[in-house]
Protein backbone atom coordinates (compact mmCIF):
# COMPACT_ATOMS: atom_id res chain seq x y z
CA UNK A 1 0.00 0.00 0.00
CA UNK A 2 1.39 3.40 -1.03
CA UNK A 3 0.99 6.60 0.97
CA UNK A 4 0.46 8.63 -2.19
CA UNK A 5 -0.92 7.90 -5.63
CA UNK A 6 1.94 9.86 -7.18
CA UNK A 7 5.14 10.92 -5.43
CA UNK A 8 6.78 14.29 -5.94
CA UNK A 9 10.12 14.65 -7.68
CA UNK A 10 13.15 13.63 -5.63
CA UNK A 11 14.47 17.24 -5.36
CA UNK A 12 11.08 18.36 -4.02
CA UNK A 13 10.98 15.48 -1.54
CA UNK A 14 14.45 16.46 -0.30
CA UNK A 15 13.41 20.12 -0.06
CA UNK A 16 10.36 19.10 1.97
CA UNK A 17 12.39 17.02 4.40
CA UNK A 18 15.11 19.65 4.79
CA UNK A 19 12.47 22.35 5.15
CA UNK A 20 10.75 20.20 7.76
CA UNK A 21 14.00 20.01 9.70
CA UNK A 22 14.26 23.80 9.67
CA UNK A 23 10.61 24.01 10.77
CA UNK A 24 11.40 21.73 13.71
CA UNK A 25 14.27 23.95 14.84
CA UNK A 26 12.03 27.03 14.61
CA UNK A 27 9.16 25.31 16.44
CA UNK A 28 11.41 24.03 19.24
CA UNK A 29 12.99 27.45 19.59
CA UNK A 30 9.55 29.07 19.83
CA UNK A 31 8.55 26.57 22.49
CA UNK A 32 11.64 27.44 24.51
CA UNK A 33 11.81 31.24 24.23
CA UNK A 34 8.15 32.32 24.13
CA UNK A 35 7.38 31.23 27.72
CA UNK A 36 10.43 33.17 28.97
CA UNK A 37 9.34 36.31 27.14
CA UNK A 38 5.84 35.97 28.60
CA UNK A 39 7.23 35.36 32.09
CA UNK A 40 5.69 31.91 32.23
CA UNK A 41 7.26 29.14 34.24
CA UNK A 42 9.61 27.09 32.09
CA UNK A 43 8.83 23.39 32.04
CA UNK A 44 11.99 21.32 31.52
CA UNK A 45 11.68 18.58 28.93
CA UNK A 46 13.97 15.58 28.38
CA UNK A 47 16.14 15.49 25.29
CA UNK A 48 14.03 12.80 23.64
CA UNK A 49 11.06 15.20 23.67
CA UNK A 50 12.83 17.68 21.40
CA UNK A 51 14.32 14.90 19.24
CA UNK A 52 10.83 13.52 18.69
CA UNK A 53 9.57 16.96 17.69
CA UNK A 54 12.44 17.25 15.22
CA UNK A 55 11.71 13.87 13.64
CA UNK A 56 8.03 14.75 13.36
CA UNK A 57 8.85 17.99 11.55
CA UNK A 58 11.17 16.29 9.06
CA UNK A 59 8.67 13.51 8.38
CA UNK A 60 5.73 15.85 7.88
CA UNK A 61 7.73 18.18 5.66
CA UNK A 62 8.44 15.20 3.41
CA UNK A 63 4.78 14.17 3.55
CA UNK A 64 3.34 17.53 2.48
CA UNK A 65 5.94 17.86 -0.27
CA UNK A 66 4.59 14.63 -1.76
CA UNK A 67 0.95 15.42 -1.07
CA UNK A 68 0.96 18.81 -2.83
CA UNK A 69 3.88 18.26 -5.23
CA UNK A 70 4.30 22.01 -5.67
CA UNK A 71 7.41 24.13 -5.32
CA UNK A 72 5.22 27.24 -5.24
CA UNK A 73 3.10 26.07 -2.31
CA UNK A 74 5.95 24.53 -0.29
CA UNK A 75 6.94 27.78 1.52
CA UNK A 76 3.39 28.27 2.83
CA UNK A 77 3.20 24.65 3.92
CA UNK A 78 6.53 24.86 5.75
CA UNK A 79 5.56 28.03 7.60
CA UNK A 80 2.32 26.30 8.54
CA UNK A 81 4.27 23.32 9.92
CA UNK A 82 6.68 25.48 11.93
CA UNK A 83 3.88 27.56 13.43
CA UNK A 84 1.48 24.77 14.29
CA UNK A 85 4.19 22.50 15.70
CA UNK A 86 5.54 25.33 17.83
CA UNK A 87 2.07 26.30 19.06
CA UNK A 88 1.25 22.68 19.89
CA UNK A 89 4.43 22.37 21.97
CA UNK A 90 3.70 25.62 23.81
CA UNK A 91 0.09 24.62 24.46
CA UNK A 92 1.11 21.23 25.85
CA UNK A 93 3.28 22.93 28.46
CA UNK A 94 1.24 26.04 29.27
CA UNK A 95 -2.32 25.51 27.99
CA UNK A 96 -1.82 28.70 26.00
CA UNK A 97 -1.71 29.65 22.34
CA UNK A 98 0.08 33.03 22.27
CA UNK A 99 -1.05 35.72 19.83
CA UNK A 100 2.55 36.82 19.34
CA UNK A 101 3.17 33.54 17.51
CA UNK A 102 -0.27 32.87 16.04
CA UNK A 103 -0.96 36.23 14.38
CA UNK A 104 2.36 36.47 12.47
CA UNK A 105 1.91 32.81 11.48
CA UNK A 106 -1.52 33.54 10.01
CA UNK A 107 -0.19 36.52 8.09
CA UNK A 108 2.87 34.72 6.74
CA UNK A 109 0.97 31.56 5.82
CA UNK A 110 -1.83 33.48 4.10
CA UNK A 111 0.59 35.69 2.18
CA UNK A 112 2.70 32.77 0.95
CA UNK A 113 -0.43 30.80 0.13
CA UNK A 114 -1.69 33.61 -2.08
CA UNK A 115 1.66 33.80 -3.89
CA UNK A 116 1.84 30.04 -4.32
CA UNK A 117 -1.72 29.79 -5.60
CA UNK A 118 -1.12 32.55 -8.13
CA UNK A 119 2.05 30.90 -9.40
CA UNK A 120 0.32 27.50 -9.65
CA UNK A 121 -2.75 29.00 -11.34
CA UNK A 122 -5.19 27.94 -8.59
CA UNK A 123 -6.16 31.39 -7.32
CA UNK A 124 -9.80 30.30 -7.26
CA UNK A 125 -9.00 27.99 -4.35
CA UNK A 126 -8.15 31.01 -2.23
CA UNK A 127 -11.82 31.95 -1.86
CA UNK A 128 -12.56 28.47 -0.53
CA UNK A 129 -9.58 28.80 1.82
CA UNK A 130 -10.84 32.11 3.23
CA UNK A 131 -14.35 30.69 3.67
CA UNK A 132 -12.91 27.61 5.38
CA UNK A 133 -10.84 29.67 7.80
CA UNK A 134 -13.77 31.86 8.76
CA UNK A 135 -16.10 28.86 8.95
CA UNK A 136 -13.87 26.87 11.30
CA UNK A 137 -13.32 29.98 13.43
CA UNK A 138 -17.06 30.67 13.68
CA UNK A 139 -17.86 27.03 14.46
CA UNK A 140 -15.33 26.75 17.27
CA UNK A 141 -16.35 30.15 18.64
CA UNK A 142 -19.96 28.97 18.82
CA UNK A 143 -18.91 25.74 20.54
CA UNK A 144 -16.76 27.67 23.03
CA UNK A 145 -19.66 29.98 23.89
CA UNK A 146 -22.26 27.24 24.19
CA UNK A 147 -20.04 24.75 26.03
CA UNK A 148 -18.55 27.44 28.33
CA UNK A 149 -15.25 25.63 28.64
CA UNK A 150 -13.06 23.16 26.86
CA UNK A 151 -12.04 25.52 24.07
CA UNK A 152 -10.23 28.75 24.82
CA UNK A 153 -10.01 31.78 22.54
CA UNK A 154 -6.53 30.63 21.54
CA UNK A 155 -8.05 27.45 20.13
CA UNK A 156 -10.73 29.48 18.35
CA UNK A 157 -8.16 31.75 16.70
CA UNK A 158 -5.98 28.78 15.82
CA UNK A 159 -8.99 27.29 14.03
CA UNK A 160 -8.81 30.10 11.47
CA UNK A 161 -5.27 29.15 10.48
CA UNK A 162 -6.12 25.45 10.34
CA UNK A 163 -9.35 26.01 8.41
CA UNK A 164 -7.53 28.22 5.92
CA UNK A 165 -5.09 25.48 4.95
CA UNK A 166 -7.61 22.63 5.11
CA UNK A 167 -10.17 24.33 2.89
CA UNK A 168 -7.46 25.32 0.43
CA UNK A 169 -6.79 21.61 0.01
CA UNK A 170 -10.50 20.70 -0.30
CA UNK A 171 -13.81 20.83 1.51
CA UNK A 172 -13.40 17.15 2.28
CA UNK A 173 -10.12 17.83 4.04
CA UNK A 174 -11.74 20.70 5.94
CA UNK A 175 -14.62 18.56 7.19
CA UNK A 176 -12.43 15.60 8.14
CA UNK A 177 -9.98 17.91 9.91
CA UNK A 178 -12.71 19.38 12.11
CA UNK A 179 -14.37 16.07 12.94
CA UNK A 180 -11.08 14.28 13.48
CA UNK A 181 -9.72 17.00 15.78
CA UNK A 182 -12.85 16.99 17.94
CA UNK A 183 -12.80 13.20 18.21
CA UNK A 184 -9.10 13.11 19.08
CA UNK A 185 -9.48 15.83 21.69
CA UNK A 186 -12.60 14.24 23.12
CA UNK A 187 -10.92 10.87 23.57
CA UNK A 188 -7.81 12.45 25.10
CA UNK A 189 -9.80 14.63 27.52
CA UNK A 190 -11.90 11.63 28.52
CA UNK A 191 -8.79 9.63 29.30
CA UNK A 192 -7.41 12.53 31.33
CA UNK A 193 -10.60 12.67 33.39
CA UNK A 194 -10.51 8.92 33.97
CA UNK A 195 -6.84 8.46 34.77
CA UNK A 196 -5.47 11.93 35.53
CA UNK A 197 -4.47 12.61 39.10
CA UNK A 198 -6.25 15.98 39.16
CA UNK A 199 -9.52 14.74 37.68
CA UNK A 200 -11.90 17.46 36.46
CA UNK A 201 -9.63 20.21 37.80
CA UNK A 202 -6.88 19.27 35.37
CA UNK A 203 -6.17 21.77 32.60
CA UNK A 204 -6.42 20.37 29.10
CA UNK A 205 -4.53 21.55 26.03
CA UNK A 206 -6.84 21.12 23.03
CA UNK A 207 -4.53 22.84 20.55
CA UNK A 208 -2.27 19.85 19.84
CA UNK A 209 -5.29 17.73 18.90
CA UNK A 210 -6.62 20.45 16.62
CA UNK A 211 -3.20 20.51 14.97
CA UNK A 212 -2.90 16.72 14.73
CA UNK A 213 -6.34 16.36 13.17
CA UNK A 214 -5.53 19.12 10.69
CA UNK A 215 -2.16 17.61 9.77
CA UNK A 216 -3.73 14.26 8.92
CA UNK A 217 -6.67 15.78 7.06
CA UNK A 218 -4.50 18.19 5.08
CA UNK A 219 -2.83 15.22 3.40
CA UNK A 220 -5.44 12.45 3.45
CA UNK A 221 -8.68 14.20 4.37
CA UNK A 222 -10.19 14.17 0.88
CA UNK A 223 -9.51 10.44 0.49
CA UNK A 224 -11.04 9.78 3.92
CA UNK A 225 -14.12 11.83 3.02
CA UNK A 226 -14.55 9.98 -0.28
CA UNK A 227 -14.14 6.63 1.44
CA UNK A 228 -16.71 7.55 4.07
CA UNK A 229 -19.28 8.78 1.56
CA UNK A 230 -18.58 5.96 -0.86
CA UNK A 231 -17.90 8.36 -3.71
Amino acid sequence: MSLFDVYASVPLQIAGAVGGAVCSVVAIRLAQIVPDRMELETRPRPQWWWITAGVVGVAYGWVVANAFASWALLPALLVFIAATLGLALIDLDHQLIPNRVLFPAIGATAGLLVLGALVDGVAGDLLRAAAGGLGYFAFLLLVAIVARGGFGMGDVKLAFLLGLMLAFASWGAWFVGIVGSILLGGVASGLLLMFGSKGRKAKFAYGPYLVLGAWVALVWGQQIAEWYTGS
